[in-house]
């Protein structure tokens, strides 16, 4: 018997998983992650950790995301004493804004294999018809580059 092949999910299925796990379940598994990059408490691999955590300007009333980033600030800077900062994406030239933002981040401290950078992304994202990771503002709005794809 041959077993059936599994397709990806389509745009429609991926729209409706509601995949936000709670702040219990991502601090338990940031915490598994930083016992595995970290597994002596006395010493760590990194000399520098910097965190970028990014976020829409205009929140989604419906996912509010700005109480979890202040936790999850709190758990970086306050326990783990990680280089912290919260940046939201603007409105207008969200692309090239963030795109930048992201480059000027992984410029932090040069390219040392010492440091460890980590970009938390709170909000909703989706899949573009040609299988890419899109960050969307909300459930329903669609990236200047999938306009293009649709036209």
């Amino acid at each position: 018997d041959a077993l059936p092949i599994s397709t990806p999910p389509g745009l429609d299925e991926f729209d409706r998983w509601q995949v936000h796990i709670g702040l219990k379940t991502f601090e338990e598994g940031l915490h598994a992650a930083a016992q595995a990059v970290f597994p002596n408490e006395s010493r760590s691999r990194y000399t520098k950790v910097y965190v970028l955590m990014i976020s829409w300007e205009d929140e989604d009333p419906n996912l509010p995301v700005s109480i979890e980033i202040l936790k999850l600030f709190n758990v970086f800077k306050d326990i783990y004493h990680f280089e912290v900062e919260i940046w939201k994406i603007p409105d207008a030239s969200s692309h090239v804004d963030t795109n930048q933002k992201i480059l000027d981040f992984v410029k932090l401290g040069g390219d040392s294999d010492e440091h460890l950078k980590i970009v938390y992304y709170a909000g909703h994202a989706r899949l573009t018809k040609n299988r890419r990771l899109v960050w969307t503002r909300s459930v329903f709005s669609f990236s200047f580059s999938e306009r293009r794809e649709q036209n």
